[in-house]
């Protein structure tokens, strides 16, 4: 371990991987905004996207749907001790395959659940 660290061996796989994830942060960022979802804020790093849904849905509804085809979303109430996060969802941008874009494009274009 110790030439991996004296070499710069570490160092270089470190930065290959924060460009990897920055790019991937970026990438999802633009793929969430086509189905009108936006980030709260972009952070400089990370693996998250927390994000607003479009008005009026409701993350936990978008989660219940899509874990009926099989994909698991991170609805925002589960991260909040208050419950305030229903209009929230957190993502992680390194685990979006191309089946849970497909997915989450699918339930979001289904009409939003009633209260019942």
């Amino acid at each position: 371990m110790g030439a991996a660290l004296s070499d710069g061996s570490y160092r270089k796989h470190v930065e290959g991987v924060r460009r990897r994830l920055s790019r991937a942060r970026k990438e999802a960022a633009a793929r969430l905004a086509d189905l009108g979802i936006t980030p709260w804020l972009m952070p400089r790093g990370g693996f998250y996207l927390w994000c607003h849904l479009p008005e009026g849905r409701d993350a936990a509804a978008l989660s219940r749907a899509a874990l009926r085809k099989n994909v698991v979303l991170a609805p925002g109430n589960i991260f909040s001790p208050a419950q305030t996060a229903a209009g929230f969802m957190r993502f992680n941008v390194s685990q979006m395959p191309e089946r849970a874009w497909q997915v989450l494009a699918h339930v979001l274009a289904e009409p939003p659940d009633r209260p019942g």
